[in-house]
This record gives C-alpha cells, sequence and structure tokens, in this order.
C-alpha cells in the first residue's frame, strides 16, 4: 500500500483521506475476521481429533467448502504484497482533469464570496425606514449609467434559455401583469392593512 501512495501523488491529496481511513479500517476487519475463522476451524479440527484435510474433504457440505475457499483467498491476499497495478495515463488524466475542475470551483466560490461580501458591506452603510420603502421595492441610488437597452435583451435571452419556445410568450404575459399593477397603482389604492384592525 504504501509503495501505491508512494508512487501516485494524487493519492495522498487530503481530499481522499477519509477514502483511505475506510480502507485501513475493511483491511483490519478482514484480518481479524480471517483470524478468527481459521481459530474456529483449529478449534473443530482438535475437538474432532482429526487433520484439516480430512476434515474438509469428508465433509460435503457447500457451506464448509465456501468457508474454506474464502480463508484460502484471504490467506492469498495476506501473503501477498502489496503489488498494485500502476494506473493507466487515461486514469491519471482523469483524476488531474477532476482536481483541476475542482480548483477552478474553489476559487470561483470564492470569488463570489468576495464580491457578496463586498455588496453587502454597500448595503449595510445605508439604512432605510420602512416607510421610505416604496411598493416597487428599495431603490439604490446609483452613479452608474442604466442601460435599459441591453438589460431588456439580458432578459429576453435569458428567457429564450430558460422557456425555449414559450418566451415570447411568457414575456407578454409578465408585459401584461406589470401594465396591470401600473394601471391599479396610478389610482392610489389603499395599501395594506386595508382592513383597520379592531381587537
Amino acid at each position: 500500500m504504501n509503495n501505491f501512495l508512494k508512487h501516485n501523488d494524487w493519492a495522498r491529496d487530503p481530499a481522499f483521506n477519509h477514502f483511505w481511513r475506510h480502507y485501513d479500517f475493511s483491511n483490519q476487519w478482514i484480518k481479524q475476521h480471517t483470524d478468527a475463522s481459521r481459530q474456529v476451524q483449529m478449534q473443530m479440527v482438535q475437538r474432532d481429533n482429526l487433520s484439516t484435510e480430512q476434515c474438509f474433504s469428508d465433509s460435503e457440505e457447500p457451506e464448509v467448502i465456501e468457508r474454506l475457499s474464502r480463508c484460502e483467498i484471504y490467506s492469498e491476499i495476506e501473503n501477498e504484497e502489496s503489488d498494485i497495478e500502476e494506473m493507466s495515463e487515461e486514469m491519471k488524466a482523469f483524476f488531474a482533469k477532476t482536481q483541476e475542475h475542482r480548483q477552478k470551483l474553489k476559487e470561483q466560490r470564492a470569488a463570489e464570496k468576495r464580491k457578496e461580501g463586498q455588496s453587502s458591506s454597500k448595503s449595510q452603510e445605508e439604512y432605510v425606514n420602512v416607510d421610505k420603502i416604496s411598493i416597487r421595492g428599495r431603490i439604490e441610488q446609483s452613479t452608474d449609467h442604466r442601460n435599459a437597452s441591453a438589460e431588456f435583451i439580458a432578459k429576453r435571452e435569458k428567457a429564450k434559455k430558460d422557456y425555449g419556445e414559450s418566451a415570447t410568450k411568457i414575456l407578454a404575459m409578465e408585459s401584461t401583469l406589470a401594465m396591470k399593477f401600473e394601471s391599479e397603482y396610478s389610482q392610489n389604492p389603499q395599501l395594506w392593512p386595508n382592513i383597520p384592525f379592531r381587537f
């Protein structure tokens, strides 16, 4: 196992620590199970004063044969040196690409967090009372010039991407709803609570 870790840098990555701990735990369990099975079999043989070969050759039960074959397999595994085949170049390339993607994703998330931190610090600088917020929400004053046509084109492209052929129909429904809202709001309706509270 150490040879494998020595020759493969990717396997020593901390991301795989959980896997290697599980691997070691599984190997220990297999060894303990094999030892316990051997001890039970040896006790059975000693009790009957028979040799191991006689014990298993005389019994025709499939369970015993299966146990013996498993014990032989485990003993072969233990006796062999842990020579694991080298990984193919294709597999190495796959792991390298995966690691690269993880790194890019990590950097992207860090950049997003930094950006959110900056925007939240800007929004926390200025406090607006609730009674000053209009029906359209909080309007932030900005020195940046707003490009309405570019915003509309971006909205239309996003709708095409999200809704496909139905995009124009959905945008028309949105516009109709916005126009109805504006016409109702222009009549100065009573805002919530529209019923008096009487306790």
